[in-house]
């Protein structure tokens, strides 16, 4: 009989040992499910943030700053705070973009301005400074390409256009305007 008591001791030790470690485990999963900072915390945070592009033979493509950069390890999502945009070109001039904030996509090939968005583009000789103000914008840095999906205001010299939607090759400089499109013309003004 003693022998087979001995046989039970280490049995049940080693249920209990199983039991506290399952135990263990769920609450340690349920803790880090429940929490909303796993979800929410940013994986690095930049103040100051600045980052220059250059083309293969290394003149400047395009710069981006920011106030503050977070970025989220799970999403792959950069947010960018009081964010500036600069599309560097010294033969058609620089286009510059500033918002409120904006994301960076995970690819790093779309950055998407929001809040208060300023679009300037430089005078030059044979052309009037421009200026664009949407709520939203959608930069493609290697494409050279600006796209507004919502209302536009854009500012000319001599003309005030409104528009439902623009698209802004900065490159051909030729912007498309959709939707609804208003123009007013001041003769004489530019």
């Amino acid at each position: 009989m003693i022998a087979r008591g001995s046989l039970w001791l280490p049995l049940a030790i080693l249920m209990l040992l199983a039991a506290l470690s399952f135990w263990v485990e769920r609450s340690v999963q349920g803790t880090a499910q429940d929490s909303p900072a796993v979800e929410t915390d940013p994986e690095g945070i930049m103040e100051n943030f600045e980052a220059l592009r250059t083309d293969p033979a290394g003149r400047p493509r395009y710069r981006l700053s920011a106030k503050k950069l977070r970025h989220y390890s799970g999403s792959r999502l950069t947010e960018l705070e009081s964010p500036h945009f600069v599309q560097l070109d010294a033969v058609s001039g620089d286009v510059s973009a500033a918002a409120r904030q904006a994301t960076i996509s995970a690819s790093g090939d779309e950055v998407d301005l929001r809040g208060n968005v300023v679009v300037e583009r430089a005078a030059r000789p044979d052309q009037p400074a421009m200026t664009l103000r949407t709520a939203q914008l959608l930069v493609f840095p290697d494409l050279d390409l600006l796209r507004a999906p919502g209302a536009v205001a854009i500012q000319d010299g001599s003309q005030t256009l409104h528009a439902g939607a623009m698209e802004y090759d900065s490159q051909r400089r030729v912007i498309k305007l959709s939707g609804r499109v208003q123009a007013r013309y001041i003769p004489g003004k530019g």
